[in-house]
């Protein structure tokens, strides 16, 4: 396969998703406005890791070998296809290269 594709997040596009998978309204709406892109992925948002798997197409390209309902699992496929990150307050860039095989985590962790 091993196939170049590029996700660009913009901060605009990002709190859309918040607002309408989180329902906030207000002040609530108006605090997640001051978070940025460096912070969430430092400090590993669940939220942005779903965002990520859903607005990139990499889901849909693996095999049915490695499709498991597990979020963690999918991302941890995914983050070996990534081969740049450019990360900024308001716009993160993502180049992945889609692969043939994937290296599965330790067995203990996925039976």
């Amino acid at each position: 396969m091993s196939e170049y594709r590029e996700l660009v997040v913009t901060k605009e596009d990002y709190l859309e998703f918040l607002a309408q998978r989180l329902r906030l309204q207000g002040y609530c709406q108006r605090e997640i406005e001051n978070v940025s892109f460096p912070f969430l992925f430092a400090s590993g948002s669940e939220l942005l890791r779903t965002y990520i798997m859903g607005t990139s197409e990499f889901t849909t390209t693996l095999p049915d070998r490695y499709r498991l309902p597990d979020r963690g699992f999918i991302w941890y496929l995914f983050t070996q296809s990534v081969k740049e990150i450019q990360i900024m307050p308001d716009k993160m860039v993502i180049k992945y290269e889609l692969q043939d095989e994937y290296r599965k985590p330790f067995r203990q962790f996925y039976h």
